[in-house]
């Protein structure tokens, strides 16, 4: 009997791991028949409050397929603001750069420190025009960073916010015409919230920026535990399809 009850066991784990693989598989299928215009156009991925690489790295290297993005470089920033970078390969067609920042719990600070990697960035590389991908206060500093007086010679055409909120921000106060923001927000089940910033904390960005940008949409993104936790927000393929599809638009 006690040989029977280790089987099943075996069996039940097994049936399980295989069950996950399974799903693993299926979502990263989506990614797999995604296809995108090649740009110069460079994507920066900005994590949030005491986040670093691993926040942003499942989403970096998922992305990092030949037909979407290309890895290219690592942004670090020193407390004091010194740039230093990484480079994984050529900077060719749409490169992905997380920035990581030393001093990472100061958003308005980290906006400030932004303006260096953008002219770094535009000097070095001659990169023109970027994108930003922020996670929770990730979000803020992008937000914060166009809202300030100070900013590097490049565009910013796209801006995406995942289960960001901006409390006590100001009303943008430039024009924006060719900024696209996309703000996704987590919904675990009926929950109201992805367990750390509740829907309704993430939709005031839309009075912040009326008026002043190119286009403006948001989602409510809604599901179980494992896909919408604030912290798996940027661990999940579909969603990494949906942002890499609205920062370079299929033609």
């Amino acid at each position: 009997m006690k040989h029977l009850r280790g089987l099943t066991i075996l069996l039940t784990a097994l049936v399980t791991l295989g069950a996950l693989a399974l799903g693993w598989h299926a979502r990263q299928a989506t990614l797999v028949t995604t296809r995108v215009p090649q740009t110069r156009t460079a994507t920066l991925f900005l994590p949030g409050n005491s986040g670093g690489w691993l926040s942003m790295r499942d989403m970096v290297l998922s992305l990092n397929r030949p037909q979407l993005g290309h890895f290219s470089l690592t942004a670090r920033v020193t407390d004091n603001g010194r740039v230093s970078w990484q480079q994984h390969r050529r900077v060719t067609a749409n490169p992905l750069v997380p920035v990581l920042f030393q001093d990472n719990t100061h958003a308005a600070k980290e906006a400030h420190q932004l303006v260096a990697v953008l002219n770094q960035l535009h000097a070095r590389y001659g990169i023109t025009h970027v994108n930003f991908v922020g996670h929770s206060s990730g979000g803020t500093i992008a937000y914060d960073y166009l809202n300030q007086n100070q900013h590097a010679p490049v565009t910013v055409s796209r801006l995406v916010c995942i289960g960001a909120d901006f409390p006590g921000c100001a009303p943008l106060r430039t024009h924006y015409p060719q900024l696209h923001i996309l703000n996704l927000a987590g919904n675990i089940g009926l929950t109201g919230n992805d367990s750390e910033v509740p829907v309704d904390t993430t939709t005031p960005l839309r009075h912040l920026v009326a008026g002043h940008v190119g286009s403006y949409r948001f989602e409510e993104l809604r599901g179980p535990v494992w896909d919408m936790q604030h912290s798996l927000l940027h661990e999940n393929p579909a969603i990494d399809r949906k942002i890499i599809e609205f920062l370079y638009q299929p033609s």
